[in-house]
């Protein structure tokens, strides 16, 4: 898909998140975009004959959409403490009640099944040696 007449493509993504996070940025600044690419990538990315996003916006706005996309604001310390304590964080790190809670539902899933295989494995054993 090549984009109308007038308008300009300020940049290729090659997932269509990446491409809507590009989007974001620009009406964040008050610039407006589209995304086009190809809508079954969605459902069949195998049959998709142009593979990526591109993100067009009108050529009056071009140079100044390219300068918002590039910015490189420091990255804000608050947000990777946050993603810090929310992503890597180890099982032996979480709290008692998380690791204890854990451990009930996998035995409470696993048990059975356990039980289950053990009732079969007998009544197999019975019936081959009577």
């Amino acid at each position: 898909m090549q984009p109308l007449p007038g308008r300009s493509v300020v940049a290729e993504y090659g997932s269509r998140f990446d491409a809507d996070v590009g989007h974001a940025r620009l009406a964040e600044a008050g610039l407006e975009s589209v995304v086009i690419g190809d809508p079954a990538h969605a459902v069949a990315p195998h049959h998709v004959t142009e593979p990526g996003f591109r993100l067009v916006v009108r050529d009056e706005i071009a140079d100044h959409a390219r300068s918002v996309l590039t910015d490189d604001a420091p990255p804000d310390p608050e947000a990777a403490t946050l993603d810090a304590a929310y992503h890597h964080r180890r099982f032996a790190d979480r709290p008692a009640w998380i690791r204890g809670a854990t451990w009930t539902l996998g035995a409470a899933v696993i048990g059975p099944v356990v039980v289950a295989a053990a009732i079969v494995v007998v009544w197999m054993l019975r019936g081959l040696f009577p």
